[in-house]
């Protein structure tokens, strides 16, 4: 299942509770499509519950959905405790003009305040 919560009316918060496929990451985008008809530019927040993976090819697919819509996005929190994952979307984020962090899960609480502002 995946979990969807506002923290503000500019902010959508995702909490993924199974393997990251490119089937999940189509729901992410349709959630995140639907908070731009609203929203100019959006924060977003995604948390991997412990012990989920992402695909390759989700990745891959999430990396270009980024650059793409990168001029509606203001904010991305990344939560995961997987390793890969955080150095991945650091090094893809490299060339992006949006404030992209990653944390652990035991830092959710920082994250979620730092997507609110």
């Amino acid at each position: 299942m995946l979990s969807t919560f506002d923290l503000a009316g500019h902010v959508i918060g995702l909490i993924v509770d199974r393997d990251l496929t490119e089937d999940t990451l189509d729901e992410i985008i349709a959630g995140i499509k639907l908070k731009l008809e609203i929203h100019e530019k959006v924060n977003v927040y995604i948390e991997l519950e412990k012990g989920r993976h992402i695909t390759f090819s989700a990745l891959m697919k999430g990396i270009k959905f980024k650059y793409s819509n990168s001029e509606h996005f203001d904010k991305i929190a990344i939560v995961t405790d997987s390793n890969w994952f955080q150095n991945a979307v650091n090094v893809s984020d490299i060339f992006l003009d949006v404030d992209v962090r990653t944390y652990d899960l035991k830092d959710r609480l920082e994250a979620i305040q730092w997507i609110s502002l």
